[in-house]
């Protein structure tokens, strides 16, 4: 019986461990995977977020304040124009409800005025008084802010 003695090399030689090289592509994979999978959560919130402040400007446009806004200025102005026959108390008018108006809105943190031109023009060939009523009516509330130029004119014999 030969016996063989054998030198363990521990310091010279890597433990079999470290020369199995298999778990650490799978460890470097599942790194990978995991950056890979949070930057495409970066980017589907990003998205989220773009879609979301675009809808956000359509909500905060206030598109009924300034419909009621110009419906409740024309209905004033027609009403002014057709019952009042001088210059003066149609501006009057208009002047107080321009008022009145920008008091209201106040009230909710807007800013409207009011600006009115009156005209009157009689004709003596077809016996026609001519009223033309020229409102400019401006509002902001602080991100938005509107100006529109309103006409009305009506004819009385």
């Amino acid at each position: 019986m030969i016996m063989r003695c054998e030198k363990s090399h521990t310091s010279a030689s890597t433990p079999s461990v470290l020369r199995n090289e298999d778990g650490q592509w799978i460890i470097l994979a599942g790194f990978a995977v995991s950056i890979s999978l949070a930057v495409l959560i970066v980017l589907l919130n990003l998205s989220f977020m773009a879609g979301l402040q675009s809808s956000q400007a359509e909500i905060d446009f206030p598109i009924y304040e300034l419909r009621e806004l110009y419906d409740e200025t024309y209905r004033e102005m027609n009403t002014a124009a057709i019952q009042k026959n001088e210059t003066d108390v149609i501006n009057d008018t208009m002047a107080n409800f321009g008022n009145l108006l920008s008091q209201l809105y106040r009230y909710h943190g807007q800013l409207v005025t009011v600006s009115v031109n009156t005209t009157m023009n009689y004709s003596e060939t077809e016996y026609l008084n001519i009223t033309t009523v020229t409102a400019a009516l401006a509002f902001d509330d602080g991100i938005t802010e509107y100006t529109e130029h309103l006409n009305s004119t009506s004819m009385t014999i």
